[in-house]
């Protein structure tokens, strides 16, 4: 049987998709390695594409971030098979009250990070 994943309750203090984490908290190549975890604009992750780890779970023993799963989780088509098979609240992709506010677009979310304006984003 798989796993039940266990999301924590609310995003880290500091993580990538909060819009309140100051650009360079995390360094930019860990975002390109994490690309295969959304989906391109406009769709969905590959049917391979791995979950958005939470960056504080131990190594072999990730759970999604929490931030990744209320921005951007739906998208997601592990995501929504772990929802159908029980194996996760699908209240978990819905931001909760208190939290900060979210990026829903990666290539935004990136553009932010490394201190571009929308206009000179690249996919």
């Amino acid at each position: 049987m798989t796993s039940v994943l266990k999301p924590h309750d609310r995003p880290c203090v500091r993580y990538p998709w909060s819009r309140t984490t100051p650009p360079g908290e995390f360094p930019l190549e860990r975002y390109e390695i994490l690309r295969d975890t959304v989906g391109q604009p406009g769709g969905e992750a590959s049917m391979c594409a791995p979950l958005f780890a939470c960056h504080k779970t131990p190594e072999g023993r990730e759970e999604p971030c929490a931030g990744w799963l209320a921005a951007v989780g739906r998208d997601h088509i592990g995501v929504r098979i772990a929802v159908a098979q029980g194996r996760l609240d699908p209240a978990v992709l819905d931001p909760k009250p208190g939290w900060p506010p979210l990026f829903t677009d990666y290539d935004e979310l990136i553009a932010v990070q490394a201190g571009r304006q929308d206009s000179e984003a690249t996919a």
